[in-house]
């Protein structure tokens, strides 16, 4: 996070967007479901973010970085705890918006939650340092509650 408004912050380092007007952002956002997720800023795309985004929370910077990077449109979306700070509701939304991402986006989510990789292919464990298949999310439930999490 830097100093600017939310718009910029999304927008750091995006070509494709850069000279964006707010209200043509908006559209993009809104064509994407995505404007659901700039309700908890009071100004949404124009609210100011203080140096290293003080004044907002914790969650509503993972919502800043995860509208970062989909915008991007990657080949390669890595989250790490992307959902660690935020509700149920905004989860969902997130994991709406992952769900209609283009087919050739190959994403990483590492997570606790396992509502957030519920729609996964595949899903493995790490734990110790051991990396454990675990396959579909019943799969990855059924391991979890025998203790088989580690390889």
């Amino acid at each position: 996070m830097f100093t600017g408004t939310v718009q910029e912050n999304i927008l750091y380092g995006n070509e494709k967007y850069r000279d964006h007007s707010s209200e043509q952002l908006a559209e993009i956002l809104k064509k994407a479901d995505y404007e659901k997720l700039l309700a908890s800023f009071d100004k949404g795309l124009d609210t100011h973010i203080a140096t290293s985004g003080e004044g907002i929370s914790l969650g509503q910077k993972q919502l800043i970085a995860f509208m970062r990077a989909v915008l991007r449109e990657p080949e390669i979306l890595i989250l790490d705890e992307a959902t660690a700070n935020i509700d149920t509701v905004t989860e969902q939304l997130l994991t709406e918006i992952l769900d209609s991402l283009p087919p050739k986006t190959t994403k990483v989510i590492i997570a606790h939650r396992l509502n957030t990789i519920k729609n996964a292919d595949e899903i493995f464990f790490v734990n110790g340092g051991k990396i454990t298949l675990a396959g579909s999310m019943e799969d990855a439930v059924d391991m979890l509650l025998h203790g088989k999490r580690e390889g």
